[in-house]
């Protein structure tokens, strides 16, 4: 029985060694990075899209899967940001822990309008894409004001 107790204890001390405890306490520059990940994602689909609209690229038909990106990266927003992170290499202003809800809000609301851009690109009318595409752009430009740090305090500046 002593013998059995021995192995299990060996057992879990070289699977603690094999997975190092940061694991299960990350660090908050890995949150930080996650989070600027999900920004690019959505930053890469609106400025594909902007391309396909200024430059008249003949990829309508992809507004409608940038669209869709941006709704799906919209659905991980809330939960990326409930670790209240505000020092180091980030821009997201306190307001964001401050009013939590108004937050949330920004990120359902370009959740919404991505949604509905996808639909409406399906249409090909491109009118009614192009006005659709301002009130999502309205809806980045909603958040990015209150939660995010001017680009004058941005912390790429101060580095």
């Amino acid at each position: 029985m002593q013998r059995w107790s021995i192995g299990v204890l060996t057992l879990i001390a070289f699977t603690l060694l094999l997975f190092p405890l940061s694991v299960q306490a990350q660090s908050d520059e890995a949150f930080i990075i996650y989070r600027q990940k999900l920004m690019r994602a959505n930053g890469a689909h609106m400025g594909a899209i902007a391309d396909i609209l200024k430059k008249k690229l003949p990829y309508t038909d992809h507004i409608a899967t940038h669209a869709q990106g941006i709704h799906l990266v919209s659905k991980l927003i809330a939960d990326a940001f409930k670790k209240e992170i505000t020092a180091g290499k980030t821009d997201a202003k306190p307001e964001i822990w401050q009013d939590w809800e108004k937050f949330t809000a920004a990120a359902d609301a370009m959740g919404k309008e991505s949604a509905r851009l996808a639909e409406i690109a399906q249409s090909g009318d491109m009118q009614a894409i192009v006005a659709q595409v301002k009130k999502l752009g309205g809806t980045c430009g909603d958040c990015h004001k209150p939660f995010r740090k001017p680009k004058e305090e941005s912390y790429k500046r101060q580095q």
